[in-house]
């Protein structure tokens, strides 16, 4: 497609996984892509401008993914898309033809971690799991210097924690 872009592209945990941005066209519809090098099973989760990310991870076992958002400035233009974001993947079932060759779209549901309001985003967050996948992990420069942060982001049940702690 004309003006189609994709980058930042990440490695799953499984070794077989690429995951990467798309837009579709630049700046216009927004995905965060992933294509299975193994069996070439290409999934696409679609994203709302103010929750695309200028990076995104995944967890070890691909069930969640984070992004560190992205200000006005960044090709989104989001006007709210200064947050450390979780997002839940949901692939959408297939109500017609299924064909292994076509793409499997699906949605990025997405919880509001941190806000970086305050982040001049000059100084990309870059997001990141722990390996227990309890916490995201980013550097912030919301209190003037850089800090290394993180915020949790699972307990039992499915509620969050709130706190941010800066390590």
């Amino acid at each position: 497609m004309a003006m189609e872009i994709f980058g930042h592209e990440f490695w799953g945990a499984d070794g077989k996984s690429i995951w990467y941005d798309l837009q579709t066209p630049r700046g216009e519809d927004f995905w965060l892509a992933g294509y299975n090098i193994e069996t070439g099973d290409r999934t696409w989760y679609h994203l709302q401008r103010n929750e695309w990310s200028i990076h995104f991870n995944v967890t070890r076992d691909g069930k969640f993914f984070c992004g560190d958002g992205g200000d006005e400035l960044q090709v989104a233009r989001a006007r709210d898309g200064q947050w450390i974001y979780l997002f839940r993947p949901e692939l959408i079932e297939s109500r017609g033809i299924d064909e292994k060759a076509f793409v499997h779209p699906g949605v990025l549901r997405v919880e509001k971690l941190v806000n970086m309001g305050k982040h001049n985003y000059r100084l990309e967050p870059n997001v990141t799991f722990t390996p227990d996948q309890k916490w995201v992990v980013f550097r912030s420069n919301m209190f003037g210097p850089t800090y290394v942060f993180a915020v949790e982001v699972a307990k039992a049940g499915g509620s969050r924690g709130n706190s941010v702690h800066e390590r």
